[in-house]
């Protein structure tokens, strides 16, 4: 037991599940040789030739919920799918660290679950059959003489409340406490010059902080350790005793580790959970005004490769709600949930409603996917109509569903296990995987509200119509801008002459705000790619990139030239915005 909690907690134990695209794509490969008839062919994982359980389909082996063949796992479609690919937001993963009733077991929590507040288990001095308590409660009921009486807690559960936080901290500081020793009572999340604290804000011991980069605002590991310790006759309470936060500037260490298991006193530590990866914090969770655990949002191994700014983008537009305000949602809904089966809390609970209808339709209907939109026509409405916690929430179950499938684990929540199967729980995510992507289009739609050209509507509809009055629109810019600089050329000597100030104000005031206008047009494009990442490489976008960038340059240079050259005032004032009807052309039409 030491050496596996020595390496439990070793710093250097930073193993990370493999991303679901890496599989996929292996898969895939596999797949066409397979279609090749290339009978060389090895399993997923390259270990050695197929076997016979390998090449079975998903349906032959009904008693397995996760079998250990990882041929069988292609979870989001195919290796191309905009869902698989590398650094796909639809792999990003979210998670609660330190739910739970430590004192008990699995079927404990599970029992309290099903009971009301203030249920006592049946104690072991009474129990029939297998006790709901581990062998650590067990350890200290027997120090304390409470065998016969069993452990309670105040509460249904300990969430209270559970605090979502709506915007990117850059630094976090704990404050320190003590009950029954040292314990974190609160929490400051500080953004700019704003600091929202929840908690206790003690002054016995001084806050720690941990500083995050405003750049990149990502946690590379998250190590954290519970106490559940007796408090008066057989009630017990929870606490962090230990928390540490890793980035690639700060660091910061809070408590000491305790090897798991009754400490010999009153005190029940838990395991150590640990989290690897980009890590978030999207959320708190409070008993008694002190935070008990935390809701994390993993981005995915794979934006490592991605900019600075590809991280902070994915952190604004699907973790937090992007409004520069550092802030928190309170949720008092579902702490059940979380607490006995491994739940996260959502903005808009109506989201697990619409989830089960989704397994159902995979669970009876072929094809499945037919039934997405009836299925989630109402959240799909309140999201286009800009509702924040849909949104959020939709996407927080997508993430949900990744750390399921990539952890192997089971959704507690269904009443029928049945549907806790690999052949349902991939297809489930594949559907909620593109309901997701829609959603965040949306959303970045919401945020951005671009205003479309002839290019983006192009591309949108798609038909040979539109396709067409977007060359002939483009071309029509190019043919003006080519006889512009024609004149301008042909003329160049009439730029010498020295205009009076008047003149030169109005020359160089309708340059600038020519190029104000060409800046805007620019940010339309950049907020349409973001928001439709297909877009981006085609050739709509090469000339709509050539028309918004190359072309409000020549605009902006053009405007300038062509106002020194012009002597009569009525003229200047004409050709200040003459040429504004080149580059709004393809908005116009």
């Amino acid at each position: 037991k030491t050496e596996e909690f020595t390496a439990m907690t070793d710093p250097k134990n930073t193993s990370v599940p493999t991303p679901l695209a890496d599989t996929v794509a292996e898969v895939s490969a596999q797949n066409l040789k397979l279609d090749n008839g290339n009978d060389d062919s090895t399993d997923s994982l390259g270990s050695g030739p197929m076997t016979e359980s390998d090449s079975i389909d998903w349906e032959g082996s009904d008693n397995e919920a996760w079998p250990a063949s990882t041929a069988r796992y292609a979870p989001v479609g195919d290796a191309n799918s905009e869902l698989s690919r590398k650094g796909s937001l639809r792999l990003s993963r979210e998670f609660t660290m330190g739910v739970g009733f430590h004192h008990l077991n699995e079927g404990g929590n599970r029992a309290m679950f099903a009971s009301p507040e203030n249920t006592i288990l049946s104690p072991p001095a009474t129990c029939v059959g297998m006790s709901h308590y581990n062998e650590a409660a067990i350890a200290l009921m027997k120090r304390h003489n409470l065998k016969d009486k069993g452990l309670c807690v105040s509460q249904k559960t300990y969430l209270e409340k559970t605090l979502l936080i709506t915007d990117t901290p850059h630094a976090i500081r704990l404050f320190i406490g003590d009950e029954n020793g040292p314990c974190i009572v609160g929490v400051a999340l500080i953004r700019s010059e704003v600091t929202f604290t929840t908690g206790t804000l003690s002054e016995k011991e001084p806050p720690l902080t941990f500083m995050l980069e405003p750049d990149s605002p990502i946690i590379e590991r998250i190590e954290m350790q519970s106490c559940t310790w007796l408090e008066g006759k057989n009630q017990v309470e929870k606490k962090i005793s230990y928390l540490s936060l890793l980035s690639r500037s700060d660091s910061v260490v809070f408590g000491q580790l305790h090897t798991p298991g009754f400490d010999g006193k009153q005190s029940i530590y838990s395991e150590v959970e640990i989290a690897t990866g980009n890590l978030c914090i999207s959320g708190i969770g409070y008993f008694v005004n002190r935070p008990v655990s935390l809701q994390i949002v993993d981005l995915g191994v794979e934006v490592n490769y991605c900019k600075d700014s590809c991280v902070l983008d994915a952190i604004r537009n699907t973790v937090y709600y992007g409004h520069e305000m550092v802030g928190v949602n309170l949720i008092r809904t579902r702490a059940p949930e979380v607490e006995f089966l491994d739940s996260i809390s959502t903005e808009d609970d109506a989201v697990w409603g619409n989830m089960l209808t989704c397994m159902n339709a995979v669970d009876k209907s072929s094809p499945s996917y037919g039934e997405l939109l009836p299925n989630v026509v109402n959240s799909l409405e309140r999201s286009l109509n800009g509702d924040v916690h849909t949104i959020h929430s939709i996407l927080r179950m997508d993430r949900f569903l990744t750390y399921i499938i990539q952890e192997k684990k089971t959704i507690k929540t269904f009443e029928n296990d049945h549907l806790n199967f690999y052949a349902k729980l991939i297809p489930l995510k594949q559907m909620w995987g593109i309901y997701s992507n829609t959603i965040e289009q949306i959303e970045r739609l919401h945020r951005y509200e671009p205003q479309l050209n002839s290019f983006n509507v192009a591309f949108v509809q798609g038909t040979k119509d539109y396709l067409l009055r977007a060359i002939f629109i483009f071309l029509t810019q190019t043919t003006m801008l080519v006889l512009t600089m024609s004149h301008i050329w042909v003329n160049r000597l009439d730029a010498c002459h020295i205009p009076n100030l008047l003149q030169l104000i109005v020359s160089i005031s309708g340059a600038v705000v020519v190029s104000f206008m060409a800046k805007q047009s620019r940010d339309n494009f950049n907020d349409f790619a973001d928001i439709f990442p297909d877009y981006t490489g085609t050739a709509l976008y090469k000339i709509d990139m050539a028309s918004s960038y190359f072309g409000g340059f020549l605009v902006s240079i053009c405007t300038l030239l062509l106002l020194l050259m012009t002597k009569n005032n009525l003229d200047i004032v004409l050709n200040a915005t003459a040429l504004l009807f080149v580059m709004e052309l393809d908005e116009l039409l």
